[in-house]
């Protein structure tokens, strides 16, 4: 009876001491540590996933001190009104510098690599409505007032593209301001206005696509493949800077236009076609057309130089053709003048 007892408690004293190591082997992995950026600019360029922290605290008043006027003389009187009213002056300019800044509008710009998508989790917001604060998210970028991709361009319209949110605290319960938006290409803008104070956390991730359409480069030296995969429908790639392009892979087009023996760099009259120009804003819309491209060829084009703000590929298709095309993409300098086929004005 004693052996069994004696048995029994060590089991139990044994079992215990293994229980946290067996305990330790069943817990979850912790989750990856997350990176924190600090937005710092109003317009600030975003490349990496992770926290994006933005605070802005209200403005410290501060109070001036002036002597009474029986103890000066006339003439330091004078000097010192003189100096009050330069001052307000000052103040007054300030003041008015402050409220026009306070109603600028500034952005979080997003941009990922070619074949990704967009994904920003507001974490937390605090920007009040009833103090003119407002924040939005756009499926793409907005500057100037011209967006990217372009209003014809993208499949959804601009009011589906754009959603705009804040804090109104007057409302009761208050509802819970974690929000989520995904983007339909690799850019999408966070744009906020916080005239007096406020703060947001905004999670940024990106996700892997497996058709791109619309890319905005942020590399200043690469290939980018570009396809309707057979869909009706418009697909930019915009560089926004000056620079050299060249075709290679090139399949736009039916049967009689792909025949030909060279690659066509006229084909306004064709409704497949590649687009070639550049433009002052990111409307791919706008742009001045240096070349209209169609046909077929296995063998790398000759290049062109872009010198505008912006430069634009812009792949037209009905959906009757496979259309697909290799961009090479780089920065043009002083070096590429003697190819450029088109400089816009500036």
């Amino acid at each position: 009876m004693k052996l069994v007892v004696y048995l029994y408690l060590s089991m139990v004293v044994l079992g215990v001491q293994a229980w946290p190591t067996v305990k330790r082997s069943f817990e979850l992995y912790p989750p990856p540590p997350t990176n924190v950026h600090t937005i710092s600019d109003c317009m600030h360029v975003a490349s990496e996933p992770g926290d994006y922290i933005f605070k802005k605290s209200a403005p410290s008043s501060s109070s001036t001190s002036s002597q009474p006027l029986g103890v000066l003389n006339r003439e330091a009187a004078t000097l010192l009104e003189l100096e009050a009213g330069a001052e307000a002056e000052i103040a007054a300019a300030a003041a008015a510098a402050a409220a026009e800044a306070a109603l600028d509008v500034c952005g979080l710009y997003v941009i990922g690599e070619p074949d990704t998508i967009v994904e920003i989790t507001m974490k937390h917001y605090d920007v009040n409505c009833e103090t003119g604060g407002l924040m939005a998210f756009v499926d793409g970028w907005e500057l100037n007032g011209e967006y990217f991709p372009g209003i014809k361009d993208h499949h959804r319209p601009l009011e589906d593209r754009v959603f705009e949110f804040c804090n109104n605290y007057k409302h009761w319960p208050r509802i819970s301001n974690k929000k989520f938006f995904r983007s339909s290409q690799n850019a999408a803008l966070l744009q906020y206005r916080i005239p007096a104070r406020g703060s947001f956390v905004a999670n940024v991730r990106f996700h892997k696509i497996t058709q791109p359409c619309n890319v905005l480069v942020q590399d200043t030296a690469a290939v980018y493949k570009m396809a309707n995969y057979g869909h009706a429908r418009n697909c930019t790639l915009s560089a926004l800077f000056p620079a050299s392009i060249s075709l290679a892979n090139l399949r736009i087009g039916g049967k009689i236009v792909r025949a030909q023996q060279k690659v066509n760099y006229d084909c306004n009259m064709f409704t497949d076609r590649l687009e070639i120009g550049g433009s002052a804003g990111l409307d791919a819309g706008a742009m001045e057309l240096a070349s209209a491209v169609c046909g077929a060829s296995n063998e790398p084009g000759p290049e062109q130089a872009i010198f505008c703000g912006v430069t634009n590929v812009r792949l037209l298709s009905t959906g009757r053709y496979q259309n697909q095309v290799a961009v090479v993409v780089r920065k043009a300098d002083e070096q590429d003048l003697d190819i450029a086929t088109l400089m816009c004005a500036l």
